[in-house]
């Protein structure tokens, strides 16, 4: 008999201790106690020595979610704080290694200075009619009355990538200029998100990456480029896990986004809904409405599907 075979008999029997398991579903004594244990380890049944208490299986259910996507979260943590620090080294060593560069090595770094060093590199260095350029801006203050000239000339840029992604700090959803730059370059496709706490200014584009003298700059005037396709895509998902965690600038219209984008902040979904000035009870059918349209079963899961949703 299986496991899922005998954990029915046993949930259908109701027995009160092991020995009344081996006896209902004909199975020596020492092989339904060990048999037990395996379930009781599992969290599926409880009770201790030969005793035996029952877990309601829905509790059960929410229980194991819950531990798993706590997990997740604890390895999305991990996963992104150990590529950080790996980011984080590269300007310094990068550094180093531009003093003995030569014309052969695998990893070319060019360096630029002055108050446009980031986008001077871009434009010398990477494809503007096609690819992908993510970007994160910690501070956005100069982007916010540029010179004309120089704004039409990167607008024209933009428009002929594949795709822009820019994660930007949380008080720009909040400010006029910055309101009015992100609805300028969305016209040409550009992608907004955002994040309390955005940790270093970079780009990556294609193999290209760029990067600050000292990572932690939020606008830095001197920049590193090295074109290098590993190191660019090692960027690359460092970016897309700040991306998932970020939230959108513009989130959809539906009665359910206000919601998710509190409780992406860490807020309950109780505070959140009284925070609306809705019950509880109506945001619980906003979530469930939620989780229907995206094809999910956990809030952990809604929450990475509500990320992604991101307009195109």
């Amino acid at each position: 008999m299986d496991d899922e075979t005998l954990f029915a008999v046993i949930l259908r029997g109701r027995p009160e201790t092991v020995d009344e398991v081996a006896a209902l579903a004909h199975l020596p004594v020492d092989e339904a106690r060990a048999r037990v244990e395996v379930f009781r380890e599992r969290g599926l049944l409880g009770g201790r020595g030969a005793e035996l208490s029952y877990v309601n299986p829905a509790s059960w259910a929410a229980g194991t979610v819950a531990e798993q996507s706590s997990e997740l979260r604890r390895r999305a943590e991990t996963a992104l704080a150990d590529m950080e620090s790996v980011v984080a080294e590269l300007p310094a060593l990068l550094r180093h290694w531009a003093v003995g560069e030569a014309s052969g090595d695998p990893v070319p770094v060019a360096t630029r200075h002055g108050r446009h060093a980031s986008e001077d590199l871009w434009y010398e260095t990477v494809r503007h009619d096609s690819g992908t350029l993510n970007a994160l801006l910690p501070e956005v203050d100069r982007f916010l009355q540029p010179d004309p000239e120089r704004a039409a000339r990167f607008g024209r840029a933009m428009a002929g990538k594949d795709r822009v992604r820019v994660i930007m700090p949380t008080w720009a959803g909040d400010d006029p200029l910055a309101q009015q730059r992100m609805v300028a370059y969305r016209k040409v496709g550009v992608e907004y998100r955002l994040l309390d706490s955005p940790p270093s200014w970079f780009w990556v584009d294609g193999d290209q990456l760029a990067l600050p003298f000292e990572w932690g700059e939020g606008r830095p005037t001197s920049v590193l480029g090295v074109r290098n396709a590993a190191l660019a895509g090692m960027a690359e998902q460092y970016f897309e896990l700040l991306w998932q965690r970020a939230t959108p600038a513009e989130p959809a219209d539906v009665p359910w986004a206000p919601l998710l984008v509190l409780m992406r902040q860490g807020v309950t979904l109780e505070t959140a809904s009284r925070r609306l000035g809705i019950n509880p009870r109506t945001g619980r059918r906003r979530v469930a409405a939620a989780m229907e349209h995206y094809g999910v079963s956990t809030l952990f899961a809604l929450g990475v599907a509500f990320g992604a949703d991101a307009p195109r």
